[in-house]
């Protein structure tokens, strides 16, 4: 009783190992490309008498070999070895495909499990949907793209289209909009190495106070000429609400003084200067987060002098420098003020060291220059300074009149005068 018991004990062990690896084949992944064909083995081990085989779709029933009347799933097939062949792959196609043996008892079940992966180039989705996202200065900008592909694509961005140096590979981008710089067009790129990258644009809107820049806001005209204030906004959402005023008061136009606005520029247009035109306009953008004011001064009064520099002309000696400098003026320059006084670098005070003629601050040294009888608009001027100390370096400043008054200052010049004769 005992060697009968020995005996199917031991049959049971060789039966039961024999059965731990019953597939002759193995698990596999199969990579491929839309259209293809895949067939997938279900090769038993020992294969005797008809087996009962399952396969399974993730967990999806696909067929199974004891109810062959039923249909499968199209482009779907089972073989009389049990393999499974799927046609004509399409990317619902990537999946789990299990192979299930249903085997007598005692023993139960056992499965193989295949995958299928479609390979196919990437698509993109923008949050928003449609591309599109503006927010006020100071709050949060979320922006992103939903990607698909297999293998899964990875997203690279650009900003204007410049590279954006981020520290890894991200599908969503958030940052506070700090800024009215950081608005723009902003592109993602996803790539898998199977066709064509995918990309999609997002255009960021930042909402801010306008911004209104000039490149004059001193304009120097004449009585008679025509003359033009010309102010650009540089930025203003939402759009901004835009006025020209002189004392507080908006500019009356007419056939005469109109207003223009082209590329973003707005222009104030005196096609015919008179002598009450003259003084101090504003030019106006405001909107809902904020205004901004850029002050203009429409003026007879010449326009800051320009000192020449030219070896030829500047003549230095030991005690004398030929100082040369235009102004434009349309009308005549009565006289100019030129002042001097060495450099001796910047002055230790509390204060900048600002040019003013109030003594004994900064020691300037004033020089009444006649002007000239011309009409303009350009003056030229040249002066010999004489009675300077050898081997000095001086700076000057000069300021021009005509009848309409006192010009702004010019820009400093700096300048040396020779060594003096060595003594014996």
């Amino acid at each position: 009783m005992k060697c009968f018991t020995c005996l199917m004990l031991l049959l049971f062990i060789r039966n039961s190992v024999k059965s731990e690896k019953p597939f002759k084949s193995v698990p596999v992944t199969v990579k491929t490309y839309e259209n293809d064909t895949v067939l997938l083995p279900c090769y038993i081990e020992g294969n005797e008498g008809k087996l009962r085989v399952r396969w399974y779709k993730d967990k999806t029933l696909l067929g199974d070999s004891h109810t062959p009347h039923e249909t499968m799933p199209p482009r779907v097939q089972m073989h009389s070895n049990y393999s499974l062949q799927v046609d004509n792959l399409q990317t619902q196609d990537t999946a789990d495909y299990t192979c299930e043996i249903i085997r007598p008892e005692p023993w139960g079940p056992v499965k193989q499990t295949h995958s299928i992966e479609v390979l196919y180039s990437p698509t993109v989705k923008t949050i928003p949907e449609d591309g599109f996202l503006e927010v006020r200065k100071g709050d949060y900008v979320d922006i992103g793209c939903e990607t698909t592909g297999t293998p899964p694509p990875i997203v690279d961005w650009r900003k204007n289209g410049e590279p954006m140096a981020l520290l890894e590979h991200r599908s969503r981008i958030r940052f506070r909009a700090e800024h009215r710089l950081l608005a723009g067009v902003y592109e993602c790129i996803a790539n898998n190495g199977v066709g064509e990258p995918a990309r999609a644009t997002i255009t960021v809107v930042i909402q801010d106070a306008p911004v209104v820049t000039s490149d004059r806001t001193y304009v120097h005209t004449a009585i008679g000429l025509r003359a033009a204030l010309a102010a650009k906004l540089e930025f203003a959402v939402p759009p901004a609400r835009t006025a020209w005023y002189r004392d507080g008061r908006p500019v009356r136009t007419d056939d005469r003084i109109v207003q223009m606005v082209h590329d973003n520029v707005h222009h104030l247009i005196f096609r015919s200067v008179r002598k009450t035109d003259f003084g101090n306009y504003t030019f106006r953008a405001e909107n809902k987060l904020g205004m901004a004011d850029l002050m203009f001064r429409l003026t007879g009064v010449p326009n800051a002098a320009s000192f020449k520099v030219d070896a030829t002309l500047n003549k230095a000696t030991a005690t004398s420098f030929t100082l040369i400098w235009e102004v434009d003026s349309y009308s005549t320059i009565i006289e100019y003020n030129l002042w001097l006084r060495p450099y001796y670098g910047r002055l230790v005070t509390s204060e900048p060291d600002s040019f003013t003629t109030e003594p004994p601050a900064n020691h300037w040294i004033k020089i009444v220059v006649p002007g000239d009888s011309s009409d303009g608009p350009i003056h030229s001027a040249i002066y010999t300074v004489r009675g300077l100390t050898p081997s000095t370096v001086y700076e000057a400043i000069v300021t021009s009149r005509n009848r309409f008054g006192w010009s702004k200052p010019s820009s400093i010049l700096h300048f040396a005068t020779e060594p003096g004769a060595k003594r014996h």
